[in-house]
């Protein structure tokens, strides 16, 4: 019995000191739980809150008010809760460590806005800004054509940033040549063609096809030489190559400004090749944006047919000219076309730990938008 008593009374010890361990293990862990979401509800509050400061940082006007990136002290995008697309644009560009830096946030943002569709917009080429990682494409149907590959300045530019369809060339047996384009297009919204030198039967083919894709409101940019043949109409204008190929014949100045296309008056220009049109006949609201110095003809233009925007370059190759043109057309492209963006998914950029929104309406354009900050870690 002796016997029987110790080993129940070691067997009782050992079970004693086991659930007093394993008590402790459970106060250990709950202790540690709690104070893990304890620290991580500390986070989220203090990441919410530097979403808010951002967001209301961004809804003054800035200061100094016509702040730039040497000069901002306080970032800000409106001008009396009007949001300034100048201003949106400049913060859009300013490097991002900077910006969390007058923002006063360890942590990552990104903000666009959307209507009241939930849409997101395009405002002055910005369909968000901050994280530098995150993608935003413009929601446009849009198509690139272009003759020759060393004629394909904008190429890469028409795919990255609005993921054109791309045509090339006359070739009967390819689905990607002119005729494929023509086919298709009544379902872009913007066509850019460079240095196309249609044929003569391409050109009274689709002549037609090009007059109704602009009047119906198309934007179309167009550079280069349309035909061999000289003095060809399309949507508006004739279209003709100068007789001389020489350095004062390719040699144009600035004349007016344009609200997309940022050139300034007395700018000097010397396309590779010099071409011109001429409106002869149907071109609406016609502006000459450059003109060649030896005889004033029209190296850059501007107008309306029906109720779509043409502009006309003599060429997106530039032998001389202070600053990089064809930065100059893309920028113009991204301004013109404001609208929307595809949605936004940010997970696909980032794998955020905790993430937090805040959500504010601005006035722009005399609409209300909404504007979406997001902070994460």
């Amino acid at each position: 019995m002796n016997l029987m008593n110790s080993k129940s009374q070691a067997w009782f010890m050992d079970f004693a000191i086991a659930l007093l361990l394993f008590t402790f293990t459970l106060v250990v862990y709950f202790s540690y739980t709690n104070n893990i979401q304890k620290q991580e509800q500390g986070n989220v509050d203090v990441m919410l809150k530097d979403a808010k400061s951002i967001s209301n940082s961004l809804a003054l006007d800035g200061y100094p008010d016509d702040w730039n990136n040497l000069t901002v002290i306080r970032i800000g995008i409106t001008d009396d809760q009007n949001l300034n697309s100048t201003k949106l644009k400049t913060f859009k560009k300013l490097n991002y460590t900077l910006a969390r830096q007058k923002f006063a946030t360890p942590y990552d943002f990104f903000v666009y806005f959307v209507n009241e569709k939930g849409e997101v917009l395009n405002i002055n080429t910005v369909c968000g800004a901050g994280y530098p990682l995150i993608n935003t494409t413009y929601n446009i149907k849009s198509a690139y054509y272009y003759q020759d590959p060393s004629d394909s300045f904008l190429l890469d530019f028409m795919r990255d940033e609005f993921n054109a369809d791309i045509y090339f060339g006359d070739n009967p047996t390819d689905n990607n040549d002119i005729d494929s384009l023509i086919s298709n297009l009544s379902k872009y919204n913007f066509l850019m063609m460079e240095h196309p030198l249609l044929g003569g039967g391409e050109y009274n083919n689709f002549k037609d096809e090009l007059n109704n894709y602009s009047s119906r409101g198309g934007l179309f940019m167009l550079s280069g030489e349309l035909t061999a043949s000289q003095g060809k109409e399309l949507v508006g204008v004739d279209f003709f190559k100068k007789s001389g190929q020489a350095t004062t014949d390719r040699n144009s100045t600035v004349n007016n400004t344009d609200q997309y296309l940022a050139l300034n008056v007395g700018q000097n220009i010397v396309f590779a090749q010099a071409y011109y049109v001429e409106n002869k006949s149907e071109a609406v609201s016609f502006k000459q944006l450059a003109t060649f110095n030896n005889d004033g003809k029209n190296a850059l233009s501007k107008w309306k047919y029906g109720n779509g925007t043409i502009y006309f370059f003599s060429d997106f190759d530039i032998t001389s000219f202070n600053g990089n043109f064809v930065d100059l057309v893309e920028e113009a492209a991204l301004s013109f076309i404001e609208g929307t963006c595809n949605p936004i998914n940010l997970t696909i950029s980032i794998s955020p730990k905790d993430l937090v929104k805040t959500e504010r309406y601005l006035s722009y354009k005399s609409k209300l938008v909404k504007m979406i900050v997001y902070v994460w870690q």
